[in-house]
């Protein structure tokens, strides 16, 4: 055997001719300069995937689980988790940049089309949300502008960033209906324009309701909702669950819904469990399993009396103790990766956003009971619920629309139809309302208290300390805690 030496003398002198070292800096297999069609395949794989914004599927963590913990859908810590169930989390990350300056570069690219710019400023939109609901004030008119020679961006106050989407999402809506361009590298909706202009309009209703504190603000959500509302040639929204922004997933997916050994969960939470013994919601055969006892005793999938939840407010130990008699989350999150599409946001979303706004006094062209079943009928149908029991469902003295309790019906079942999908709006319009209420007051949760924010990043106070502080004492006067209250939520 020759020895090595020899086989790269060969080599060398093999070659044509020298090279300089830029040339070996370049990877002939990847392209060097960004390609609009791959970077909106990307962005699309991100927004399910690696975003805290990310629904489930494909995600390769726990988060789906860890905010179910928090809402108290579930029950059960291990690892980090505990943090998430015990509300004792602190910091989070803004990993949102990174898709912000991928859909930056998009909108730059060569050969970017105005349906590429439409679409990225859609997704700038998306990841701004995402910060701003989690931290407060963030980095918006000077982010992502390294090249430009910023290196610490000032924070700008949260009503800036929400002037900042909702002016983006205007751009994409007018961009969209133009119709202008071919749009290629998108899985979710095929190229298909008026799609994406139905997600940018179904987002937009979000961003507006989520400004619900702030009907006295000139931000206006109350004319902003109206305008979307009463004119849906102007503003179309999802109009059906083939609407729905979502990545259908298969077997090849290289890890199931929540296939982490690092991670247990005993079961359902009581409250959530009791909920949907009550209203005897067909859901529950989706979400969960039968508890031990009632798989010996040989009830039926289909038998209410089967499940069970613990409280999500016990002690650990206690609920470790209890674990057996708890409905764990139904096994197929654990080994299937297409038990479901990964959703990000849904038709369901849509038609309770509508009937929020609408039982808010918001507008009144329309009834919020309208809105309110259509919400509830696309939740069940997404899990192939046949309609006859939609029907009786609907029917049910616990979920017939009252207008007494409408607003509170609204949000309940917004809340049930958030299990397991659309990223972190289920906290955000939990923690917006209020409603449902979550259990604090034992010993499980030390401080009684539900979080209302993130800490900012430890890195921020390394890189970009003079304004990161800055944006802490302009905004909450007991500092970078989470239980201080941004902007957004203040009502005024």
């Amino acid at each position: 055997m020759k020895p090595i030496l020899f086989y790269a003398l060969i080599l060398f002198i093999g070659l044509p001719g020298c090279k300089k070292m830029e040339y070996f800096q370049t990877n002939p297999n990847a392209p060097s300069k960004p390609i609009p069609s791959s970077l909106l395949t990307d962005l699309e794989k991100n927004l399910f995937q690696f975003s805290s914004l990310s629904s489930n599927g494909t995600n390769e963590g726990a988060f789906p689980f860890a905010i179910a913990s928090a809402l108290q859908y579930n029950v059960g810590f291990s690892n980090h988790s505990i943090l998430t169930q015990s509300y004792q989390w602190a910091t989070n990350s803004m990993d949102e940049y990174l898709q912000i300056s991928d859909a930056q570069a998009m909108i730059g690219a060569a050969g970017a089309n105005k349906s590429y710019i439409a679409v990225g400023k859609l997704f700038i939109a998306i990841q701004y949300y995402s910060l701003t609901n989690k931290f407060g004030d963030v980095p918006c008119s000077q982010a992502v502008q390294l090249k430009n020679g910023v290196g610490s961006p000032v924070y700008d106050a949260q009503k800036v960033v929400y002037q900042t989407i909702l002016a983006d999402l205007d751009t994409a809506n007018t961009l969209l209906a133009l119709n202008q361009g071919v749009l290629a590298g998108d899985f979710i909706y095929n190229g298909n324009l008026s799609q994406w202009r139905k997600f940018v309009n179904s987002f937009r209703l979000r961003v507006i309701l989520s400004l619900s504190n702030k009907t006295g603000d000139d931000l206006a959500p109350k004319a902003l909702f109206a305008a979307v509302m009463s004119n849906p040639a102007q503003y179309p929204v999802f109009t059906s669950n083939a609407d729905n922004a979502r990545q259908l997933t298969s077997t090849v997916t290289p890890t199931p819904f929540y296939n982490n050994p690092e991670y247990v969960y005993y079961g359902l939470g009581k409250s959530f469990a009791d909920s949907l013994i009550l209203y005897k919601d067909p859901r529950i055969v989706h979400w969960a399993n039968i508890t031990n006892a009632a798989a010996t005793a040989g009830l039926s999938i289909y038998d209410y009396d089967a499940y069970a939840g613990l409280p999500a407010d016990a002690s650990n130990s206690v609920n470790t103790a209890n674990a057996v008699k708890a409905s764990p989350p139904n096994s197929n999150y654990f080994s299937q990766a297409n038990y479901e599409p990964n959703l990000f946001m849904g038709f369901y979303e849509v038609n309770f956003l509508a009937a929020e706004g609408i039982a808010r006094g918001w507008w009144t062209g329309a009834n919020p009971a309208t809105y309110y079943n259509q919400g509830i009928t696309a939740s069940l149908a997404f899990y192939n619920i046949p309609q006859d029991t939609i029907t009786r469902y609907l029917a049910g003295p616990q979920v017939v629309y009252n207008p007494a309790t409408g607003l509170n019906q609204i949000l309940f079942q917004r809340f049930l139809a958030g299990v397991y999908n659309s990223g972190y709006e289920p906290y955000f319009t939990q923690r917006r309302t209020g409603y449902p209420a979550m259990a604090l007051a034992g010993p499980g949760i030390p401080g009684h208290q539900e979080p209302l924010r993130w800490q900012y990043p430890v890195g921020e106070y390394t890189l970009n300390g003079v304004h990161v502080k800055a944006a802490v004492t302009s905004q909450y006067p007991g500092g970078d805690l989470i239980t201080e209250k941004m902007w957004v939520l203040i009502p005024e």
